[in-house]
């Protein structure tokens, strides 16, 4: 079972007390009484944590506006704006709000707990050190999500800071990157629990940074020292439920994981939730409320032999209490399987985790980024793309096999083009195929050919949230993202 479980903790963003009062409260938690002990700080990195995993943004909402997006799937009643690309109506505004929102109030948690524990005496240094490295991490974190989805946004640093203008993109991933460069140094060789970051973490991190950034060679560099590493592999898959070993409920601490957002059935995701048909024998819940369709030219073109594919998309499943074969209703013919719970408690009860970085992601960077920093892929990088399409079709990873892309005849752009075909099989329903279309400026071609439908300057960027608008005088309306 899976432990890494946060709280919320009373009063880490509470206002200090005023000047004058000169005792110290002992009977409840403030901020002057609580930064004593090792258990104290520890507790205060994990608060970070909580304002992220609710069902508003990695818990579920988050997902469900970025995988709509893809060319893959349509969102049903309220979400169907998402699909349409025209821009985010006001309720789907109002979604994204709440992942603006609570990746800020992540952000104070992580600056608090920078300020505070740096200010403790009586805690180890060395321990201090590692929980200022993870709380960095966390920042750096949630400063990814927000500068990917909205561009330029405010970049705070401290508690103190007060209203800030929207800062320029590439200071936000300077300041990203800066973290992580701690984190790389002080952060530990493996993680005390499954959930918190490490060195190898932030050297992923890192690379995946680089990657957005198009610095192909760092890219490729951070990617490098951690394959290099060896201690991380692809989770064998040698029959179709072994997908389940790296996306079901129960794994955890894989030797693919590098970093994941952990769940559990106390504490649970949504996003099976919004993927499945209630009543199929992936989870007892479901409001399958993003779908695809049966003329879907992006699943269509999909090999069927893609075990990744089998085990993702479905149009039937087999009645678990009857036996019978039912065939999904009209209204959404398609669904999604790929993260399964069938003994969910509850329909925000799945104990699936939200996999931001795993080892195959390492594995595509390296072969994208190598590719087009030497000006076309080497036979390395070939192999790495190699690795994971075999393991995709069910073929022994480190063995040739029918389904290998060929070894030459390449240029760097046609290998980076089949990279990214093959980033969105794997990582389909992970959050990640949007952002690498907007990453290579692919966006518009893309959602084109796929759905015919031509992407309107609106859909690009979220909408800057209409109340920091009201309420921070440093953003007026004439610094809203076009369109909003």
């Amino acid at each position: 079972m899976k432990k890494f479980v946060f709280i919320a903790l009373m009063a880490l963003s509470a206002v200090a007390c005023s000047d004058f009062l000169e005792e110290i409260p002992e009977d409840r938690i403030t901020e002057e009484n609580f930064y004593k002990t090792l258990e104290d700080a520890q507790a205060a990195v994990d608060a970070i944590y909580q304002p992220i995993r609710v069902v508003s943004v990695f818990g579920g909402q988050y997902l469900l506006q970025v995988e709509i997006m893809a060319e893959f799937s349509i969102g049903r009643g309220s979400t169907a704006a998402v699909g349409a690309y025209q821009g985010l109506d006001a309720t789907n505004a109002q979604r994204v709000g709440l992942v603006w929102q609570y990746l800020y109030q992540s952000i104070l948690y992580a600056n608090t707990a920078i300020e505070r524990i740096s200010e403790m005496t009586d805690v180890n240094e060395t321990a201090k050190e590692r929980l200022l490295a993870e709380a960095r991490f966390m920042r750096a974190f949630s400063y990814y999500h927000l500068v990917r989805h909205w561009g330029a946004v405010p970049l705070i640093l401290s508690t103190t800071q007060g209203h800030t203008a929207r800062t320029p993109v590439d200071e936000v991933y300077a300041s990203i990157i800066v973290d992580l460069e701690v984190g790389e140094s002080v952060l530990p060789d493996v993680p005390a629990q499954f959930g918190r970051p490490t060195k190898w973490a932030s050297k992923a991190f890192l690379a995946d940074v680089y990657l957005t950034r198009g610095e192909w060679a760092l890219a490729q560099q951070k990617a490098e020292e951690v394959i290099s590493a060896n201690k991380f592999g692809l989770v064998t898959v040698a029959q179709l439920n072994d997908w389940d070993r790296i996306f079901g409920a129960g794994a955890n601490g894989t030797s693919e994981e590098i970093f994941y957002l952990k769940y559990n059935h106390l504490n649970g995701t949504q996003w099976p939730h919004n993927l499945l048909y209630q009543g199929t024998p992936y989870s007892p819940f479901g409001n399958y409320v993003m779908t695809s369709s049966l003329d879907n030219k992006f699943l269509n073109e999909w090999n069927d032999n893609d075990w990744r594919k089998q085990w993702g998309v479905f149009t039937h499943y087999t009645d678990p209490t009857t036996g019978q074969d039912v065939q999904l209703p009209g209204l959404a013919p398609v669904q999604f399987s790929k993260f399964r719970d069938p003994n969910a408690p509850t329909s925000s009860g799945h104990a699936n985790d939200y996999p931001f970085l795993r080892y195959a992601d390492v594995l595509l960077i390296q072969a994208e980024a190598s590719a087009m920093a030497e000006g076309g892929p080497s036979a390395t990088a070939i192999e790495l793309l190699n690795r994971i399409k075999r393991r995709g079709y069910g073929y022994p990873i480190d063995t040739p096999s029918p389904v290998d892309y060929p070894s030459s005849g390449w240029t760097a752009s046609s290998f980076q083009d089949s990279v990214l075909q093959e980033r969105a099989y794997e990582l389909f329903l992970e959050g990640k195929r949007w952002l690498d279309l907007k990453r290579t400026n692919k966006i518009n071609a893309s959602i084109l050919k796929y759905t015919g439908i031509t992407v309107a300057d609106a859909h690009i960027n979220w909408p800057i949230p209409q109340q920091e608008i009201d309420t921070n005088p440093e953003i007026n309306q004439a610094d809203q993202n076009p369109g909003y």
